[in-house]
């Protein structure tokens, strides 16, 4: 290697090198790469077999920096972009939370996380950028699946792109507690921009949302709620509480929520409301872990329509950074709803009005 090959590897890695007790800034690369092989059906609509992305823990890669200012003051940043690793393409992001907002169909987007922040001791945590929304934590942290064919996030109401996260933000983060879970009282705020030019849709895209909480030794609690703006639904408002208890290395959880608009809309099913409460448990044995859940959910559509989901999984552990897994669902739907078992990047068959759906995961996750 040349000297002006070795100078210019040189200045491309400065910036990811540590400078020393003064500054005492980092930067670090992480992510996961989970893939598997699939099978869902739906009554009336067939069934489906690929590998896809995701089944246990979400693909992603991330860059995360940090930079200790003293006095108790850090300043410090996250980017994370979601990856279908299956094809190896982005993700998409948004830029208005709204739904003409959707970019970069294929292309690398910092989907997931993409903010700076100012954290203090004293003071607590500003974040500037896209990031989670309040009352998406809990559907999140609650859930033993959280995605993959187990999860029941796909219950979200559809009528909005901040189910799980927004852009535009300014967030904060109580004193001590710079993420979802945190030691004694805590507590978050949010609110996001849209951004649009003027006239009747002006708001639309603006979010608020609140999370309050308390994390104990071995239990934690919280309640959120988040609203975005939007003329036609009346607005979209989220709002749960759950809990989780910790015995003997085996985590219970139960999740309540309801999601709403004040119109109702014919995309589902000229509803305005969901209803839904989920019990799961992660049920230790040994290194590994068996995940289980129930979900039952109601739409106020005039049809009495509701769906139940059951899910169980097994994940075994071969290190603390890669695993093997397999999960299975099933889902019963009654009335007009007709829930597939999975959705978001790879939907399962959508079942007729009223028709179950099952399926089932097998993968491997290697995180770094």
């Amino acid at each position: 290697m040349t000297f002006g090959a070795i100078s210019a590897l040189a200045c491309t890695l400065l910036p990811f090198v540590p400078l020393g007790a003064s500054a005492q800034s980092s930067v670090q690369l992480y992510g996961v790469v989970d893939m598997g092989v699939s099978s869902y059906k739906g009554d009336g609509a067939g069934s489906r077999q690929m590998v896809t992305s995701g089944g246990n823990q979400a693909s992603r890669l991330g860059f995360r920096g940090r930079e200790d200012l003293g006095d108790g003051l850090v300043a410090g940043f996250d980017m994370e972009s979601g990856i279908n690793a299956d094809t190896g393409t982005g993700q998409l992001s948004n830029t208005n939370n709204q739904a003409s907002g959707n970019s970069g169909g294929g292309g690398l987007t910092f989907n997931r996380k993409s903010f700076i922040y100012l954290q203090s001791k004293q003071w607590g945590e500003l974040r500037l950028g896209r990031d989670y929304t309040p009352a998406f934590w809990n559907t999140f942290l609650f859930d033993p699946f959280r995605v993959g064919v187990g999860a029941s996030t796909h219950v979200l109401h559809g009528t909005t792109v901040t189910g799980f996260r927004a852009s535009n933000s300014v967030g904060y983060f109580s004193p001590g507690c710079s993420g979802p879970s945190c030691p004694g009282f805590f507590y978050q705020g949010m609110a996001a921009f849209g951004e649009n030019g003027a006239g009747p849709d002006r708001q639309d895209g603006n979010l608020y949302g609140l999370r309050v909480g308390y994390g104990g030794t071995n239990w934690n609690a919280a309640a959120a709620v988040t609203t975005t703006r939007n003329r036609i639904a009346d607005d979209y408002t989220s709002m749960n509480i759950a809990a989780s208890y910790l015995w003997n290395g085996h985590r219970f959880m139960a999740l309540a929520a309801e999601n709403r608009t004040g119109n109702r809309l014919a995309a589902v099913g000229n509803a305005n409301r969901v209803r839904y409460w989920q019990l799961g448990a992660e049920w230790k044995v040994g290194n590994d872990s068996i995940p289980m859940s129930f979900m039952r959910l109601t739409r106020n559509d005039g049809a009495s329509s509701s769906s139940q989901k059951y899910a169980v999984g097994y994940v075994h552990n071969l290190s603390k950074r890669t695993a093997i897994y397999g999960t299975y669902a099933y889902v019963d739907n009654r009335g007009k709803l007709n829930l597939p078992v999975a959705s978001g990047a790879v939907n399962g068959p959508i079942p007729t009005a009223g028709g179950n759906a099952s399926g089932f995961d097998i993968g491997m996750r290697h995180s770094f």
